[in-house]
């Protein structure tokens, strides 16, 4: 049934002709070294010149082929564009051919659509030299003059004014060359931007409207303590709560014999020296309530997990 399923299953044909003006390589380079030690980068700049551009996809019709000296087949790479554009191939250090050899690039029409291949119509091959060959300190600038052809060519900018490859020639490479960006990021154009922040001011309205309910009585001991002892009454209030914070937690601990409750219960001592002196012991009151939140996390997680 699976058999007879895919005969009725309908057939895509793809009615793509020959190029009218024409295949050509206009350009090829292997590089070595790119990402790693011994690995090989083939580069072409090629031109599959139709007029009227085709209907039918190029990554469905041509493609870029790589073939050893011998002439076999090591690789191929579906084209992303029809047109003079850019391809290549990638091999890691174990697929590597023999450097210098004389092996050959094609871009050529996909053997499935195009049963009758023929050198010049729809497919061309060039065969590597010597003088083809570089080293990966060259890539970075054989890109570059690759970018400006092809700027010319469809008449777009691909290149900032100083020579890097700008956002639309960013897309166009990459997608020619993946991993170009990690061979050779300094032709690439880097833009530095940061990041907007909008701080929030908070006033101590609330703060200070806290500081009339200790009344006068409590006040006034507070501020004669801080006389005496020659310290500012803020602290003079915050020493005296903590003191009293420290007290109770003792008595609660003595009696429930639990660390835990004794933090609970000393948070209220806390919490009623924010309320009635505000001000500054308010802000000193909710610093040592962190404190003691984390003090209590850490015993609670360690008592149950260490």
């Amino acid at each position: 049934m699976a058999i007879l399923v895919t005969f009725l299953l309908p057939s895509v044909l793809l009615a793509i002709g020959n190029p009218e003006g024409g295949v050509f390589i206009a350009d090829a380079y292997v590089f070595r070294n790119v990402l790693d030690t011994g690995d090989q980068l083939y580069f072409v700049r090629y031109d599959v010149s139709y007029d009227p551009v085709p209907d039918e996809e190029p990554k469905d019709t041509w493609q870029m082929a790589l073939y050893t000296s011998a002439g076999d087949l090591v690789a191929t790479r579906p084209l992303n564009y029809y047109q003079p554009n850019i391809i290549s191939i990638y091999l890691t250090p174990s697929q590597a051919l023999t450097w210098e050899g004389a092996h050959q690039v094609k871009i050529m029409g996909m053997p499935s659509v195009f049963p009758n291949l023929t050198e010049g119509v729809n497919m061309r091959t060039r065969t590597l030299s010597a003088g083809d060959y570089k080293e990966q300190e060259f890539l970075a600038g054989i890109m570059i003059t690759q970018a400006k052809i092809l700027e010319t060519d469809w008449g777009i900018t691909l290149l900032t004014a100083n020579d890097k490859l700008n956002s639309t020639g960013k897309t166009f490479f990459l997608l020619a060359v993946p991993g170009l960006g990690s061979m050779v990021p300094e032709i690439f154009e880097v833009i530095v931007g940061g990041v907007e922040v909008t701080y929030k001011d908070y006033d101590q309205a609330y703060a200070t409207s806290l500081e009339a309910n200790a009344g006068t009585k409590l006040t006034g001991a507070i501020s004669d303590l801080s006389n005496l002892i020659r310290v500012p009454s803020s602290w003079m209030g915050f020493w005296l709560f903590l003191i009293v914070f420290l007290i109770f937690v003792g008595i609660v601990f003595a009696g429930a014999g639990n660390p835990g409750w004794a933090f609970i219960g000393g948070f209220s001592i806390l919490a009623m020296g924010g309320f009635l002196l505000g001000g500054s012991m308010f802000s000193l009151v909710i610093v040592l309530t962190a404190v003691v939140g984390i003090l209590f996390g850490l015993y609670f997680i360690l008592s149950r997990y260490a």
